[in-house]
C-alpha cells in the first residue's frame, strides 16, 4: 500500500518589520503522513523603513502573492501605511522643518553680525553720508521690510481694547511719535548736566539705567537709518552745521520734569 503523500496547506503571506526594513515572506506548512508537520518560509522582497511611499516592485509582489485574497492584501497594505509610511512621512516633515529653521537662523545670525559690525568699520562716521553709501543703506532697509512685516510682537497683558475711534493717518501718527521722541530727548538732556543738580559728579547709575542707555544707542541709530532711507529725511553732507537753523536752542532748554505730551514713547 503506497504511502500517503504529504498534505500541503495553501501559501500564506506575512510581513516582518525591524529597525531598518520591511520584509515580505511567503509561508508554507506541510502535514506529513506520520501526523507531524513542517513549515518553510521564503523571502520575497523588502524596502527601507525610512520610505515614505511603498516601492512599486514591492507592491506588485504583494498584490501577486495575495491574488484571490483581496482582504489579506488590504490588511497588509494598511499595516504598511500605519506602521511604516505615516511615521516615515512625519519624521521626514519634522526633519525638513528642522533644517529649514536652522537655515533661517543661520542666515539671520550672519546678517545681524555683519550689520552690527558696520558702524565699527574704519572711517564709518566720515564716509556713511556719501550718496552711494546712503543708497546702499536704503537698499538694505528696503530688503529688510519683508522680514519686519513677518514679526509678531507680543501683546502686553494690559493692552487696552481698541476703541471705536478712527485710527489716525499714518503721517499724523509718525508726527506724534517723533514729537514724543523729541520731548523725551529734551527732558533727558535737561536732567544730565551737572548744573541741573539732579545727578551730581560721580553718580553711579543703576545697571538697568546703563542697559537702557545701551539699547538707546541702537534704537536711535536704527530710527535715523530707517528715516534716512527716504530722500526727504536724508541728512546732507555737513549736516551738523545746520543745527542753529534746525533747532531753536533757547526753547530747547527746559526745566527737569517737563511732562511729555502725546502719551508713551513707542
Amino acid at each position: 500500500m503506497p504511502d500517503n503523500p504529504p498534505l500541503m496547506q495553501p501559501t500564506s503571506i506575512s510581513l516582518k518589520l525591524n529597525r531598518t526594513s520591511v520584509m515580505l515572506y511567503s509561508n508554507k506548512y506541510v502535514h506529513l503522513p506520520d501526523g507531524s508537520g513542517a513549515s518553510s518560509q521564503s523571502y520575497l522582497a523588502s524596502f527601507p523603513i525610512t520610505a515614505t511611499e511603498i516601492p512599486a516592485g514591492f507592491e506588485s509582489l504583494l498584490r501577486a502573492a495575495t491574488t484571490g485574497r483581496p482582504e489579506r492584501y488590504q490588511v497588509l497594505m494598511q499595516r504598511i501605511e500605519t506602521e511604516v509610511l505615516i511615521p516615515a512621512r512625519q519624521r521626514e516633515a519634522e526633519e525638513t522643518a528642522r533644517r529649514n529653521q536652522q537655515n533661517i537662523e543661520n542666515a539671520l545670525r550672519w546678517a545681524a553680525q555683519n550689520i552690527e559690525a558696520i558702524p565699527s568699520l574704519p572711517a564709518y562716521n566720515e564716509l556713511i553720508d556719501r550718496p552711494e553709501l546712503q543708497q546702499l543703506l536704503a537698499d538694505l532697509l528696503d530688503a529688510s521690510l519683508p522680514l519686519l512685516s513677518s514679526m509678531q510682537p507680543a501683546m502686553p497683558a494690559d493692552t487696552p481694547t481698541p476703541s471705536s475711534e478712527p485710527n489716525p493717518l499714518p503721517e499724523e501718527r509718525l508726527q506724534a511719535l517723533m514729537t514724543n521722541l523729541e520731548n523725551t530727548c529734551v527732558e533727558i538732556g535737561a536732567l544730565l548736566p551737572e548744573s541741573a543738580q539732579v545727578f551730581k559728579r560721580g553718580h553711579l547709575f543703576e545697571r538697568e539705567t546703563v542697559a537702557l542707555v545701551k539699547r538707546l544707542w541702537f534704537r536711535t541709530s536704527d530710527v535715523i537709518a530707517r528715516l534716512g532711507s527716504r530722500a526727504q529725511f536724508r541728512r546732507p553732507a555737513g549736516w551738523s552745521a545746520l543745527r542753529p537753523s534746525v533747532l531753536d536752542e533757547e526753547s530747547e532748554l527746559v526745566a527737569p520734569g517737563l511732562p511729555i505730551s502725546g502719551g508713551h514713547l513707542y
